[in-house]
């Protein structure tokens, strides 16, 4: 039995979208449930939901008014759909996806001894150069973290696709028991891991499920603060690339003025090796079209993010679906 979970605050644009590609699942119909929690939504995502759901038992939808714990936001409204839910493995994705009609049998495909969190692929969907170059970066992150995870290095989880298995999740406790944080994937993560449990990731076009992608550079440097939070909780052998950038264009500034043949070879194999590790996740993935965006992709991965990096530590508080954190 799978349980799929999803927390909805102010999701009217996007919410059906998510809910017709579960209806297409293709995985036995009386072997999987959705629990949706609507997390005081301020516009027609409730309307919306009840309308769809009212001929679908195995559709669920529950309106949350109060706090679990030390749950807040995305994290309390999972910690009570977990309680809900009568699964074996909890699958978890957003709002503003749509998952492929083969995903559940994808992501428990993994599900074998230890495993207690499997990590899907999802990419935004992309009609222009600035949604392609976002689908790129997508591409990018989550390949290395698939390689990542072949070695057994626990980079990250993502939350908008993801399995959890039920007995990892009782084992922390829960999000109502676990510290809080605004990227709660990750923290759960973090806990089942460090309740020795395991780690699988699919990489693979049948579990490609589509987000939405950033519309405006404001929300993708909120986003990417956001990110940056959970990224700077993970261990030093995981944000020492990731900070990598940075001491990379201080250095090519640096060799700049004495060595200047030398500082712009290393910048254009920077920008070689980072096409070619795009260039293989997209071909993992079957989206040709997204080739013709690859070789702007690293100028874009760069400028992004010394751009993160700066924004993170601005005094500017983090804004996530209408509420403020610290």
């Amino acid at each position: 039995m799978v349980s799929i979970l999803i927390a909805a605050r102010n999701e009217e644009h996007t919410i059906l979208r998510c809910l017709q590609s579960i209806d297409q699942l293709t995985y036995p119909r009386n072997q999987w449930e959705v629990w949706i929690g609507d997390d005081d939504s301020q516009d027609q995502t409730h309307t919306l939901i009840e309308g769809f759901i009212c001929n679908k038992p195995n559709f669920h939808l529950l309106r949350i008014t109060n706090t679990l714990g030390n749950a807040r936001g995305k994290a309390n409204v999972l910690a009570h759909l977990a309680q809900q839910a009568q699964g074996d493995y909890f699958l978890i994705t957003d709002a503003d996806v749509a998952v492929p009609s083969h995903w559940i049998q994808c992501m428990l495909a993994p599900c074998q001894g230890q495993v207690g969190v499997v990590t899907g692929i999802t990419i935004p969907i992309y009609t222009n150069t600035w949604t392609a170059l976002q689908a790129i970066d997508w591409v990018y992150a989550l390949y290395i973290i698939e390689k990542l995870s072949h070695w057994q290095i626990p980079a990250t989880a993502m939350g908008n696709n993801m399995l959890v298995t039920r007995l990892s999740y009782e084992a922390t406790g829960g999000y109502a028991t676990i510290p809080f944080s605004i990227t709660e994937d990750y923290q759960l993560f973090k806990e089942i891991l460090d309740r020795r449990y395991t780690f699988r990731q699919v990489y693979t076009h049948e579990a490609l499920a589509l987000t939405l992608p950033i519309s405006t550079a404001p929300a993708w440097l909120q986003q990417r603060k956001r990110w940056a939070h959970g990224a700077l909780q993970t261990p030093w052998y995981i944000r020492l690339p990731l900070l990598a950038p940075l001491f990379f264009w201080i250095i090519l500034l640096i060799l700049a003025f004495s060595q200047p043949w030398l500082s712009l070879c290393l910048w254009l194999g920077s920008l070689l090796i980072q096409t070619i590790i795009a260039v293989a996740g997209i071909h993992r993935l079957k989206q040709q079209k997204l080739y013709w965006y690859s070789f702007l992709f690293p100028l874009y991965f760069q400028l992004g993010t010394l751009a993160t990096l700066i924004y993170y530590y601005l005094p500017v508080k983090t804004i996530w679906k209408g509420r403020t954190y610290e």
